[in-house]
Order: C-alpha cells, then sequence, then structure tokens
C-alpha cells in the first residue's frame, strides 16, 4: 500500500506536466483530424494529403510534406516545408500577425477575412 501510495503523486504530476507541454503530432496519408490547442500547444503536422483543424490558440504551427491542408485559429508562428501545403490562419496572438516561415515549393499561408 505504501509504495502505492508512493507513487500515485507522481504519476499524476507527470500527467499534468505532458499536458501543460501540449505537444500535437499528426502523421499519416489522408488523414482528417481537429485538435484544440492551448497558448503552450506546438503542433507539427507531417504527411501527404491531410486535412487538420486547429481550435484555440496554438504556440507554434509547423506542416511538413505535401498537399497538406491546415486551418488554425490562432498561432504565434507558422513553418511550412515542402510542396503543395496551405494553411488558413484567422489571427496571431493578441494584436500581432503570426511568423511565418516558408521554403519548397507552391506552399500557401493565407489570412482568413
Amino acid at each position: 500500500m505504501m509504495v502505492a501510495c508512493a507513487f500515485g503523486p507522481m504519476t499524476a504530476v507527470a500527467q499534468d506536466d505532458s499536458e501543460g507541454a501540449g505537444n500535437i503530432d499528426v502523421t499519416g496519408s489522408g488523414e482528417t483530424a481537429t485538435h484544440e490547442c492551448t497558448p503552450q500547444s506546438t503542433v507539427e503536422i507531417t504527411g501527404e494529403s491531410n486535412t487538420v483543424t486547429l481550435t484555440g490558440e496554438c504556440k507554434s504551427v509547423t506542416v511538413n510534406g505535401s498537399n497538406n491542408k491546415v486551418k488554425v485559429e490562432a498561432t504565434r508562428a507558422i513553418s511550412v516545408t515542402g510542396s503543395s501545403n496551405s494553411v488558413t490562419y484567422k489571427r496571431g496572438h493578441g494584436k500581432s500577425k503570426p511568423k511565418i516561415s516558408r521554403t519548397g515549393m507552391d506552399n500557401k499561408v493565407t489570412q482568413e477575412k
């Protein structure tokens, strides 16, 4: 019993830490997913022909691969590598626009009107 009690709080802390980190990884081909971000969430989308919707405020969004379509409610930074990826965002954090980095061919990052 004492061992279970001793490890109980440690397990809870570890779960809180992992939830606090807020890392969201989407990997694959042809996936459709919706994820809720927190201001600490780091999002990485890797693969081909994925459709991802991100609600809430994300710390950063990274897209790698080709033909991915991503909609972001709010983020501080967007990084896109690969080809023919499309990222649409509503807003940055506060009054700032997100920092945008694009490498590759035919990648588009646009603000939703």
